[in-house]
């Protein structure tokens, strides 16, 4: 079996990969390594100097992955910000700013890296999503309590994700299986 590290602190990233990973036989550990980012528009040039700086910091291979969230009504906000933001704002504060809106539309980009030192292997997926006009579940981002995913049955991604017994079969896992066809084929 493979081992790699995933450097992440976000426990309900870390179990979606792992589903994942495990029906590939690579085994993922988890490893918190704090990384300051790099103030940038591009998700993909952040999540590139993310995973430089997590390989630099261990001296291994590790993957990251870096999610950026555009709300087509807010003209791509918070885009690759919403970490921050999901630590400023409630679920309310969430509701206020977009409840007004017409274009309800919310784009996930999302990014993952592999970095053995070597290469820098970059995979980017952006899935359509919808902002609620309703807080449903309960989330430490506060944004997965107001806003749904294809496939989650008009659930909050909070909600969705609980009642999920298979975090592998969830559209956000879809990158990680990419990613562990092409690790296991390297």
């Amino acid at each position: 079996m493979k081992q790699l590290l995933f450097s992440t602190g976000n426990a309900e990233k870390f179990l979606t990969a792992k589903h994942v990973c495990d029906q590939y036989g690579i085994e993922l550990l988890q490893m918190n390594i704090d990384i300051v980012e790099i103030q940038e528009e591009s998700p993909e040039k952040v999540a590139i100097d993310k995973a430089t700086k997590a390989f630099e910091a261990i001296q291994k291979p590790v993957v990251i992955t870096d999610d950026s969230w555009a709300f087509l009504g807010l003209n791509g906000f918070p885009g690759v910000y919403m970490h921050s933001i999901n630590e400023w704002f409630t679920p309310e504060d969430f509701l206020r700013l977009t409840l007004p809106l017409e274009d309800r539309r919310a784009v996930l980009t999302q990014c993952l890296v592999y970095h053995d030192g070597t290469q820098a292997k970059v995979f980017t997926r952006s899935i359509e999503g919808e902002l609620l006009k309703e807080i449903r579940g309960t989330s430490t981002h506060a944004s997965h309590t107001v806003t749904t995913m294809p496939g989650d049955n008009g659930l909050s991604i909070a909600e969705a994700y609980d009642q999920a017994k298979d975090k592998s079969t969830r559209v956000s896992a879809q990158i990680w299986i990419e990613f562990a066809e092409w690790f296991n084929k390297s």
